[in-house]
């Protein structure tokens, strides 16, 4: 059985809704999703629970650490099981990418058409009539310690995360209604059936479909069995390891690797799979002397964002920032907060291969040791602060904990580190003459046409936020800048 439409997205999280969205202005969209669609609208434990069912998730593994890397899975993909943090990051975080039409002025635009911001509407760097509410969490008891700590620490507050500048103490920008946190599946499939896009769940596209270079459509595979859909264009937006995983089953990447699939070379791209970045964390767990401190809710409305030292111009940025553990972890005591240290600027790379037994993840955390040393770095300023919490009653700090154990704090710090689930960057955008590069400024794929990758893995450097918010920038501007 064959398929038409106009254009075939391979992916629903949050850049493949708002891709879709945008292209159904143009013609007549299909979405092929692999995950679940629990309904229009979503269910309850949908919104407000905090683990879904183990469907919404493909369970992907760091084979150097061994370390579970979860991924969202269904529609609004990561938007549906992370916590939805409504950051951008900074101007210079989009400039430096050095990509004509990827400027902050240009990505200005697309943030502002997705939100719909609560508390600063009038503002010329805010939007209003996105689909995505932004608001900020009214501080809790034990985020007003935090203030209080970071004030006195030499860290002045601002309201509002989305004004241009250098990092400071502020309120949590977030995205409100799931528990705190509206995803795509809830604030843009319902407009995007409205503007006829056919979504179609559980289907899974096995590989793209070409004549010659050009791409003309994908074999999927749904509740149905095997089926080809024919487009006229193709938006690949299958998320930083799905995106590279299928251009590679395709016949699009580095030689060696097409040759272990005994995939027909396409395109030989050597930059697929590449190039893979993530924002390490470590957590810092303690118990707060009183349960009523805090309240469950996927994250605090307090988030410490500050500066290291470093070279002029490189802004290696941190996050410090409280959360209640319990919800995520129902084994935990209901005291339990989990303070995460964060390196927002990560230099480390890591790469995504893919073999005839499967994906094969090298997140490559902390490999750089300046990366390592700047992680200590906002550990100790972490443990910093829960030690003055301790000293006036408000958490109580594990004799054991981690931090405390021994005198080499990077050490330890790379013991601990684990995934702010940020994954981006393996299907890299730039220059085409570029060594690495995958896609072109107006996200084709190099040596093809009719193909294009619109979601995090096209980011050639992670911007120091978390990536949510500017995933679904790229899959909203891919209307304006896809030509083919």
């Amino acid at each position: 059985m064959t398929v038409r439409t106009d254009t075939l997205v391979i992916g629903a999280g949050s850049a493949g809704l708002f891709c879709a969205l945008r292209w159904a202005e143009r013609g007549s969209v299909t979405v092929v999703e692999a995950g679940p669609d629990a309904g229009d609208p979503p269910p309850r434990w949908a919104l407000y629970d905090y683990v879904l069912p183990d469907a919404h998730y493909y369970r992907y593994t760091d084979s150097d650490t061994g370390k579970p890397v979860p991924q969202g899975r269904g529609l609004g993909g990561g938007s549906t099981v992370n916590s939805a943090a409504a950051l951008r990051g900074q101007p210079w975080c989009y400039d430096g990418w050095q990509v004509p039409g990827w400027s902050w002025a240009d990505c200005l635009e697309g943030f502002r058409g997705i939100e719909a911001d609560q508390q600063y509407p009038d503002a010329a760097y805010h939007g209003t009539d996105g689909l995505i509410p932004v608001t900020r969490l009214a501080p809790g008891p034990l985020d007003v310690a935090v203030f209080d700590w970071c004030r006195g620490a030499g860290h002045p507050a601002t309201d509002d995360h989305k004004r241009a500048g250098r990092a400071r103490l502020r309120r949590l920008d977030h995205q409100p209604a799931r528990r705190g946190a509206l995803g795509t599946w809830a604030g843009v499939v319902p407009a995007a059936r409205r503007a006829g896009v056919r979504i179609r769940p559980d289907t899974s596209a096995r590989r793209l479909v070409f004549d010659g270079t050009r791409c003309t459509g994908a074999d999927v595979t749904g509740l149905d069995g095997p089926e080809r859909i024919d487009a006229g264009r193709v938006v690949v937006c299958a998320g930083a390891y799905g995106s590279p995983a299928l251009l590679l089953r395709s016949g699009i990447g580095p030689e060696a690797a097409l040759a272990r699939l005994g995939a027909g070379p396409v395109s030989v791209l050597p930059g697929v799979g590449a190039n893979l970045m993530d924002h390490p964390w470590c957590l810092l767990d303690v118990d707060v002397t009183d349960a009523a401190l805090i309240e469950a809710r996927p994250v605090s409305g307090a988030l410490l964002r500050y500066e290291l030292p470093a070279e002029r111009g490189e802004h290696v940025e941190a996050e410090i920032f409280p959360w209640q553990t319990r919800p995520y972890d129902p084994a935990c005591p209901p005291t339990r907060v989990s303070f995460t240290a964060a390196l927002m600027a990560p230099r480390s790379r890591g790469r995504f291969d893919l073999g005839p037994a499967g994906p094969e993840l090298h997140v490559g955390h902390l490999t750089e040791d300046a990366d390592a040393a700047d992680m200590a770095g906002i550990v100790a300023t972490t443990a910093e602060l829960l030690e003055s919490l301790a000293k006036d009653g408000v958490v109580a700090v594990p004799e054991d904990a981690w931090w405390r154990q021994g005198d080499d704090l990077v050490a330890a710090s790379r013991a601990a580190m684990s995934s702010y689930h940020h994954h981006s960057g393996t299907c890299r955008m730039g220059d085409q003459d570029a060594v690495g590069t995958v896609v072109g400024p107006d996200l084709a794929v190099l040596g093809t046409s009719g193909l294009a990758v619109a979601d995090s893995s096209v980011m050639p450097v992670i911007p120091r936020a978390n990536t949510n918010l500017a995933s679904m920038m790229i899959g909203y501007r891919s209307a304006d800048v896809i030509t083919s």
